[in-house]
């Protein structure tokens, strides 16, 4: 068969011009490659849901080039680039997530990984560093000090790093994210502290007359997270609907002081039915604070409404709370968990009568109800199994149906 040149001609793209393609996740790739006059090769990359978006970002890049404004890809260090992002992070996150990230970089990954140039780091540079926080801790504190990582906490600084690099590759200073390609520590899963119903009982019970008793009462029957109990304001209780909305919470402003900012996420902002328990705890707190204001007289400082405040009207200290339901914890000999289990045991408390994980999910104000359920992954079956016991009860006693069971080799009974 004879054949013929094809009429179609292949277009030779010109040096600068860029490509778009589409990558595994979904997004649109745009790169730009060049050679510098001294005989170097560069490539700047963008990005975006569409091939459209990343087809406009690659435009701008290339006029960016052609006005001889695009500098080499990755010029400076880590060290420099995450100095300048950390500063431009501040603007864009609750202050307690900032000072968690400033922390990241200054103690960890700047003595670490600093003096590397930064469009030459590796994924294996930064496992390497992540490796050395696990065995040793920090650089940036004095040998005899240092104190190994939890893989949790190296988690964390991985999180950090892994943000700051995506915002690098969006601008087309690195090629790829070091930090996303580098695999994070294993972190054992860590079942959730609770406190039983008869726990409970006795904390409501031991600490009814405690200057703080009213907030553990709050805190154990609305599941609300320290700096949510510690930004509510009486102006956030609707009595006539019986309500509570969590609009606000406390938030670390520096070493010591506080500030409110917004809630955790977009979902943390939720109003929730306030238990007959709950309500009481308020009326209560409402009392001691009205006692506390006379007292301090000129000197008392709220101006907002807290319903949690120091003998002056101050916000209260975070950490200072936290101590101060551990010694209520020791003086009533309930089981070691912290401030923060109580949210936990009002989700198991629930989850025992039989609330949807759904509706749990959104009285905890997480983000989905995948986070509910990875943390009470563990409880569930040990409360269906407390169900099935019910059931048998209810049938026994209704019914005169009683199971026949047989025990096993640990001793344990199962239904014949």
């Amino acid at each position: 068969m004879e054949s013929y040149p094809s009429t179609r001609t292949r277009r030779r793209r010109s040096p600068g011009e860029g490509s778009v393609y589409e990558i595994a996740d979904g997004r649109w790739r745009g790169a730009v490659t060049w050679t510098e006059p001294d005989g170097s090769r560069h490539r700047r990359t963008v990005s975006g849901r569409t091939s459209a978006d990343a087809r406009e970002k690659l435009d701008k890049l290339r006029a960016s080039l052609r006005l001889g404004a695009l500098a080499p890809s990755g010029t400076g260090s880590v060290a420099d680039y995450l100095s300048a992002w950390i500063e431009r992070d501040r603007q864009r996150v609750r202050p307690s997530t900032w000072r968690a990230r400033e922390l990241h970089v200054r103690a960890y990954l700047i003595p670490t990984l600093g003096r590397l140039g930064l469009a030459r780091l590796s994924s294996a540079d930064v496992e390497r560093a992540l490796a050395t926080f696990l065995r040793t801790g920090s650089p940036s504190v004095v040998a005899t000090r240092r104190r190994p990582l939890s893989p949790l906490t190296v988690r964390h600084i991985r999180a950090t790093l892994r943000r700051a690099l995506r915002a690098a590759e969006r601008d087309g200073l690195v090629a790829r994210n070091a930090a996303a390609d580098a695999a994070p520590p294993y972190v054992p899963h860590r079942p959730v502290s609770y406190l039983s119903a008869a726990d409970v009982g006795r904390l409501l019970q031991g600490t009814r007359d405690d200057p703080l008793g009213p907030l553990w009462a709050l805190a154990v029957t609305t599941g609300l997270r320290r700096g949510e109990l510690l930004g509510l304001c009486w102006s956030d209780i609707d009595e006539a609907a019986g309500t509570l909305t969590v609009r606000r919470s406390l938030a670390e402003a520096g070493e010591t002081r506080w500030a409110m900012a917004d809630p955790k996420s977009a979902r943390s902002r939720r109003t929730l039915p306030l238990p007959a328990l709950a309500r009481d705890a308020l009326a209560r707190q409402h009392e001691r604070q009205d006692a506390d204001r006379i007292a301090a007289g000129t000197a008392w400082q709220d101006r907002v409404g807290l319903i949690f405040a120091d003998a002056v009207g101050r916000p209260m200290s975070p950490g200072l709370v936290s101590h101060a339901f551990v010694r209520a914890r020791e003086r009533l000999s309930l089981p070691l968990v912290s401030l923060h289990d109580l949210r936990h045991s009002a989700a198991t408390l629930l989850l025992a009568e039989g609330v949807p994980l759904a509706v749990i999910s959104e009285l905890l104000g997480h983000a989905g109800i995948a986070i509910t359920a990875s943390h009470y992954a563990a409880v569930v079956p040990e409360l269906r199994r407390e169900a099935a016991a019910a059931m048998d009860r209810a049938l026994e006693s209704t019914a005169g149906i009683r199971p026949t069971y047989e025990r096993d080799d640990d001793g344990l009974e199962h239904p014949a």
